[in-house]
This record gives structure tokens, sequence and C-alpha cells, in this order.
């Protein structure tokens, strides 16, 4: 009997080391909360989205888009059911869109494709039965290089515009918001962005079309900003210096660093089995609540 345990336990140890997406979404889907999956919003195979609908349904709250990281070439939404129902827990109704990657596509592809899935968030609610009158609230969540995107949507306003959503806030996990073009995870997926000076920013910052910090005005949505301080992928001077471009202009904004965190711990705290690693998921769900 005490082998069986002990074989056990090696399992699940290894399962949690070497493949904890699947030990997550596997955790996940006993959650409560219904995802219907697979809902196409444009043509390619990669245009899809998931919808994560909680038990009960608050149509006073926005709704959640959640943007997966992955550096633009990597990623998929399956892999984060576990967010899916992070949110669903809380009590939103969560969008998780596919969007199409490098090689097959570069700036401004990607933030292009999860646009165009905002824009199918109307009709596919009223599909699963969902009636919400008027423009959508929405709040856009995303990690990583979907942290990029949720960004440039909230300071860029041709991409959603004539779609009938208003952005209540963002939050953004382990950003990369001052975008160098010259790291070895950017190069060749920008290729072709406009090179500009900012006058406002002087020379500290990359002055290029696809960088949050040179697109922000005073008119931008609030946000929460959230880093480890261990993070080596995306390192936490980009939300630093997101953060004081925010303050200049007067923008609503709060930032959170995690010590000893990096950058998968991050997201991984979304996860119900995984919250121990950090306060990521009530930290979002307080701030949530205050909108």
């Amino acid at each position: 009997m005490l082998f069986e345990i002990a074989v056990g336990l090696i399992v699940l140890l290894a399962l949690v080391l070497f493949r904890p997406l699947w030990f997550m979404n596997g955790f996940a889907s006993f959650q409560s909360g219904t995802r219907i999956g697979d809902l196409a919003y444009d043509l390619d195979p990669r245009h899809k989205n998931d919808l994560y609908i909680p038990k009960t349904v608050d149509k006073n709250k926005p709704i959640i888009v959640f943007v997966h990281g992955g550096a633009w070439d990597a990623g998929h939404k399956n892999d984060y059911a576990f967010a899916g129902k992070a949110f669903s827990e809380m009590g939103y109704i969560t969008q998780i869109p596919n969007y199409r990657l490098f090689p097959q596509a570069k700036y401004p592809q990607f933030i292009k494709d999860v646009a165009t899935a905002i824009r199918a968030l109307p009709s596919q609610l009223r599909e699963t039965g969902l009636k919400i009158e008027g423009s959508l609230n929405i709040v856009l969540v995303g990690h990583s290089a979907g942290a990029h995107t949720v960004a440039m949507l909230a300071t860029q306003p041709n991409y959603l515009k004539n779609v009938p959503v208003e952005i209540k806030s963002i939050i953004g996990l382990a950003g990369p918001y001052d975008l160098p073009l010259d790291d070895p995870l950017v190069v060749g997926k920008f290729d072709g962005v406009e090179l500009y000076e900012h006058k406002d920013l002087g020379h500290e910052h990359n002055q290029h079309e696809a960088n949050p910090i040179n697109l922000a005005t005073s008119v931008a949505p609030p946000m929460l900003l959230i880093h480890g301080d261990k993070d080596v992928t995306v390192g936490p001077y980009h939300t630093q210096r997101f953060a004081k471009r925010l303050t200049e202009l007067g923008v609503d904004h709060k930032v959170i660093t995690y010590p000893h965190v990096d950058h998968r711990q991050l997201v991984g705290g979304l996860a119900k089995i995984f919250r121990f690693l950090n306060p990521v998921w009530r930290d979002i769900k307080a701030y949530l609540n205050t909108l």
C-alpha cells in the first residue's frame, strides 16, 4: 500500500513539474462553469475562441477577454482553460481567443485578430442564449505577449473602432510594454513597424508604433499592472516604465510586484491548484470588484 502511494506521489510530482499546463487544465475541468469551445470569429483555422460561462450570470459585470502569451509564435486557447475557469469562478463571462501566430502572421495581425474576436462577442453571446443590451463592457486581460496586445488595444483606439464595446480596464500580467525590436523573442515578428521619435519621451524608450508607452494618452482606461520580480523573460522594468508614463499622463493605474515570482509562476497563480504560488487570483478579483 505504501509503495502504491509513493508511486502515485512521484507521478503527481512529475506531472506538476513537467506538464504543468496539463495538470492545471485537468484540475480546472472539475471547477464550476461551462465552457463553450471553438466558436469561429473569422475564416482562418486559428480564428476560434472559447467562452466560459459562470454558473450564475450577472449581466452587470463586465466580460473578461483573456489573451494568452507565447512570444507571438506559440500558445493555444486550450492551454488556458484554467484561466477561463478562474474568471468564471469569480462570476465573469470570459472569452479566450486564439489568434494567428508567427510566421503565418506578423504585427499587427496578432492584435487585429483579437479585435475581430471581440467584435464577434455580441453575436456569440446571443447564440449561447445570453442577451446583453447595448454596448458590452469588457476588461482586457493578457499575459506576456497577450499583455502587449491588450495594452495596444487600450492605447490605439483604431483597433476597436466602431466595435460596440467599452474597455472598462486592462489587466496586464508581465507585459512587454516597452517592446525592444532587437530582442531574440521579438525579431522578425514586428518587421515593418514605423519608427519615430516621441517628443515627450525623449530617447529613454523604444521609439516605434508598436510600443504601448508611445501610444498611451490621458484618456486610456484604468489599468492594473502585475509583474514578478524574478521575471527574466520580460523584465519588471517594462511595468515600471509603463506605470511611470501613465502617472505622467494622469491615467488611473495600480502596480503590484510579487517577490520571488517568475514569468510562468505569475499566470500559473490563476489556477486553483497553484494559488499558493502568489496572490494574483485574489488581487485581480479584488480589483475587478472596484470597477
